[in-house]
């Protein structure tokens, strides 16, 4: 059974060695953007995307292929759906099933590529894309992509290696695979090392130590699959290193289930400390280890088993650092850690804290939620620290804040929103959450850090909490009013519910149900928070967020009175504008960037709109014209009405005569 199992594993492997190159939907973004992304429903299988540049308008096509049904034996896709994106449209209608797509590059730009899929039996299956022209298939790209559980990942409490090396000189080497025992024994390790042709090298079925012939000029695969006892965790480590001294060639840890690498300090020589905390927030913990790995070796005889102090002495370089920690049931079922790493004499080298949570228990299905967030204090001195609850879509069923610092709690922590005052030093500082929400709903909260009695943020994070939250951080450089549209895109699948609010600091900027625009007025460059609810109403539906900076328009006439039959010319500008129209007093399309107009004329006061589009939005414009009676004309000759002036002015010029015949 041993070799199935490493073919497993390599097969495991190759899902992660086939990554998305789409950008990190975690990536912070700059506007003007457009962030397009494929979201699958719990459960299902991760979308592929790929973006691509088209520098030439015209036709291209996009070649998806089953690549698993080529396998022997075939591992072929239940289904496929791919689809063709740019900015926020669908260029095309999807495509159901592998075979060649085409579409019409009508603008230049960035375009995408969305697969989404089901896998046959195997769980997991591989497919090609080739994107270009007719002439030159591949000239936009070459992909191969594993449709998968998310992130292509293992069952939990199961962790694979998958890394390359190349040896400098032919010879003999020592390959160790190695069970570091944090916090117990894993119930499986193996290892196979294979040349990149695929054939097998060399195999260690248990943690052990083998003897390979390598040869210089080949680059050779190491892959190891390793499974913990139930909801516990683990820790292996491979090495590679010349038999009989010499520089050692390979090295890597990896953690497995419940224990997870928190760091990778930059350590000087020379003694050290590693130095565990339990910090009993909200209640002590039942399990506590840690262990430090360098070139996939610890640096202690044994990893640390429970709180306390360890020395070790450094080589210079970039350490591992890896924790376990297992929660009490007890409500809230969560629980919290420091761990310091301490140069002899010096500050810390790596200073942190982490909160581990599991179910609620007692008859309540909502899960509690825990979060660390780690930034830097600029200076010694008092500090805000506040933990807001957005209560959107509705507010949170319990939240928690704590703050550490250099291994302990700073101030007291908050057992609900509202702000945490304390008093802390210069340098890392830890702030921890555990959030409860509703689980039909979810929730959004934000932390924030300033220097107290300042409004200026130092730290900013804005967390969701349950399934269907996105949070997009945004880097705005630039005053100024921007426009916030949020789409459907309708691929495969459209959205049951689709929510949008901006935020910075504690502060909703504004929201959007459902589908539309929000207005966002920068007045501070700084760091905002785009945070999107999205649930699929299938197995995966495509949404588009486009951030601009608002059209600006500007509109005037040469003159805001005019005669009746008389005429004006508009003038107008505007820009961050791809169309600008004309309405009411005037109708048609106008150029975007600016001109002039002159009316037809006018008889009745005129109201004239010009309404611009852009990325960020349509802005509106309008000036009026009031239209005023011509002058009275004189002259013998024809009738015509009097003004009553005159009429007043005889009448009055009357009354003196007959005055002065009557004396």
């Amino acid at each position: 059974m041993r070799p199935n199992l490493v073919t497993r594993a390599l097969g495991l492997c190759l899902c992660f060695a086939l990554g998305v190159s789409h950008a990190d939907i975690n990536d912070p973004l700059t506007p003007p953007f457009t962030d397009v992304h494929t979201l699958a429903a719990a459960g299902g299988t991760v979308p592929i995307e790929h973006d691509f540049n088209i520098t030439d308008t015209g036709p291209y096509q996009i070649v998806l292929t089953d690549l698993g049904a080529q396998y022997n034996p075939a591992v072929p896709l239940s289904q496929v759906t791919m689809a063709v994106t740019t900015g926020n449209i669908l260029v095309a209608k999807a495509q159901v099933g592998v075979g060649v797509y085409q579409f019409n590059a009508a603008a230049k730009g960035t375009y995408t590529v969305h697969v989404v899929g089901t896998p046959g039996t195997s769980g997991a299956g591989v497919i090609g894309l080739q994107v270009g022209t007719a002439a030159n298939p591949t000239s936009l790209g070459n992909y191969s992509d594993n449709i998968a559980p998310p992130s292509g990942a293992p069952p939990s409490g199961t962790a694979i290696l998958d890394d390359s090396f190349t040896v400098p000189t032919s010879g003999t080497y020592s390959v160790t695979l190695g069970d570091m025992k944090l916090p117990q024994m894993l119930t499986t390790l193996t290892l196979a090392i294979t040349e990149t042709a695929g054939s097998i090298v060399q195999i260690l079925p248990n943690a052990g130590t083998a003897t390979v012939s390598l040869s210089s000029g080949i680059t050779y695969r190491i892959n190891a699959v390793a499974v913990a006892a139930a909801s516990s965790g683990g820790l292996f480590n491979a090495t590679v290193i010349p038999q009989g001294g010499g520089t050692q060639v390979y090295g890597k840890a990896i953690a497995v289930g419940t224990t997870t690498q928190v760091g990778t300090p930059t350590l000087s020589a020379g003694d050290h400390s590693i130095k565990l905390t339990d910090l009993s927030f909200p209640v002590p913990l039942t399990q506590l280890g840690a262990a430090v790995m360098f070139n996939g070796q610890s640096v202690t005889n044994v990893p640390l088993a429970a709180a306390g102090t360890q020395t070790f002495t450094a080589a210079a370089g970039t350490y591992q650092v890896f924790a376990v920690a297992t929660p009490q049931a007890a409500a809230p079922p969560a629980g919290a850690y420091s761990l310091q790493i301490l140069p002899t004499g010096g500050a810390a080298e790596l200073s942190l804290a982490r909160i581990v949570t599991v179910t609620a228990s007692g008859g309540n299905s909502s899960p509690y939620s825990a979060y660390s967030f780690d930034s830097t204090l600029p200076s010694a001195g008092a500090y805000a620290v506040t933990l807001t609850d957005f209560s959107f879509p509705v507010a949170l069923n319990a939240v928690r804040l704590a703050a550490v610092q250099n291994g302990a709690l700073v101030g007291t922590p908050l057992t609900a929103a509202g702000t945490l005052n304390l008093n802390a030093q210069a340098g890392a500082i830890s702030y921890l959450v555990i959030a409860q929400a509703d689980p039909a709903h979810g929730g959004l909260f934000d932390v924030n850090a300033t220097a107290s009695g300042s409004t200026t943020l130092i730290f900013d994070a804005t967390q969701g909490v349950g399934t269907g939250f996105i949070s997009r951080k945004v880097n705005v450089t630039t005053v100024g009013t921007y426009g916030i549209t949020s789409s459907d895109i309708g691929f495969p699948a459209s959205f049951t519910n689709l929510a949008l609010v901006a935020t910075q600091g504690a502060n909703n900027l504004g929201n959007i149900f459902s589908l539309g625009n929000l207005s966002l007025k920068v007045t501070t460059p700084g760091t905002y928070f785009i945070n999107l609810i999205a649930v699929p109403s299938a197995a995966a539906a495509t949404y588009a967020v486009v951030m601009a900076p608002a059209p600006t328009v500007s509109l005037t006439s040469s003159a805001t009175n005019v005669a009746s039959g008389g005429t004006v010319t508009l003038t107008w500008s505007s820009q961050n504008a791809t169309a600008c129209t004309a309405k009411d007093g005037w109708t048609g399309s106008q150029t975007p960037g600016g001109g002039t107009f002159t009316t037809p004329a006018l008889t009745a006061n005129t109201t004239f709109t010009l309404s611009c589009t852009g990325a960020g939005g349509t802005t509106s414009t309008s000036v009026t014209v009031t239209v005023t009676s011509p002058p009275a004309q004189g002259g013998g000759g024809g009738g015509g009405s009097i003004d009553e002036i005159v009429i007043l002015g005889l009448a009055t010029l009357l009354a003196r005569r007959l005055g002065t015949l009557r004396k």
